[in-house]
């Protein structure tokens, strides 16, 4: 029998857009979207599937719910996972789950959270950058003179020992990344005008989410939630809430998350949702991990077949 951990992706596929096969074929699958519309009090169909450029706040809303439902049909014909795992905000519907807190609650705390976000100017002013072939102390040292006190600027996300991300003020970044250059990276690309999400200029969201969170009673689960911050798995409610709480402003250890989930004999990742980030990514890091990805009803179809009960 084959080890696996299931994975949902971060907040930045749901651009990238959501198949709607799922919603358009499957009863289940729309009744899961109806709960959360009314939880939330908005046309979360509509969003996801529709006019994904509205709302902003309620992107990751829309995003943990189509993940969520994927998991619900994914799971009635396949055994249940031995852990699970999410990037960034793909944490969240990691612990739902895992039944850590039950998914409408989910989604209202992170719709809290997202608001507090897209309130946030220094954050969302903010940008993001993929420093490749570059060694990791070098990078390091580069955001230390880029950004003295290292008050705009960190490496985070960690990928590998010569590929990583770095996140921070706009100005900060650029230094960096011309930094980077003459330092000998090979290519310094720019993930967009996103957000300078896991920075230090997430601070301020930290403080103010901070007791949010609190208001939230994590349950302990059979199965671990690998978290971001430390590549830890756990099954304990209260230290999956403090380490979700914490990686608002601190850094992905994906490397680390990878080689832990590899020595508990977990060979296979079996991607739920748009982007297939996590896949390419896990395989900078672990090649012999087996990635699967499921985007639509032909990629669910095909995995099933493969793996079956």
């Amino acid at each position: 029998m084959f080890s696996y951990a299931v994975a949902f992706p971060a907040r930045d596929t749901f651009s990238q857009g959501l198949s709607s096969s799922f919603y358009d074929e499957y009863i289940q699958f729309r009744e899961i979207y109806n709960a959360a519309s009314q939880c939330i009090g908005e046309d979360l169909h509509e969003i996801s599937y529709r006019n994904n450029t509205v709302k902003p706040e309620l992107h990751t809303v829309c995003l943990i719910t189509h993940c969520y439902a994927l998991y619900q049909l994914f799971r009635s014909n396949i055994k249940k996972p031995d852990a699970a795992i999410g990037f960034s905000q793909g944490e969240f519907t990691a612990a739902a789950v895992a039944e850590s807190l039950d998914f409408l609650s989910i989604l209202q705390l992170v719709y809290r959270l997202e608001k507090i976000i897209v309130n946030s100017p220094k954050v969302t002013d903010g940008r993001m950058a993929r420093v490749v072939e570059l060694d990791r102390e070098i990078l390091l040292k580069c955001c230390e003179e880029a950004d003295p006190g290292r008050k705009e600027l960190s490496v985070a996300i960690l990928f590998s020992k010569d590929q990583n991300v770095v996140s921070g003020s706009s100005g900060a970044v650029e230094r960096v990344g011309r930094l980077a250059k003459q330092n000998g990276a090979r290519w310094v690309l720019s993930l967009g005008n996103g957000g300078a999400f896991h920075s230090p200029l997430c601070k301020e969201i930290l403080n103010q989410s901070t007791p949010i969170f609190e208001e939230y009673d994590f349950r302990d689960t059979e199965i671990p939630v690998y978290s971001c911050i430390d590549g830890c798995g756990s099954r304990v409610g209260t230290v999956i809430r403090k380490k979700l709480s914490n990686q608002i402003a601190g850094s992905i250890v994906w490397d680390c998350l990878i080689h832990n989930l590899t020595e508990q004999g977990i060979d296979t990742i079996i991607e739920l949702g748009p982007g297939c980030s996590i896949s390419g990514n896990t395989r900078i890091v672990e090649p012999a991990v087996k990635c699967n990805w499921v985007n639509n009803i032909q990629d669910l179809e095909s995995i099933l077949k493969c793996i079956g009960k």
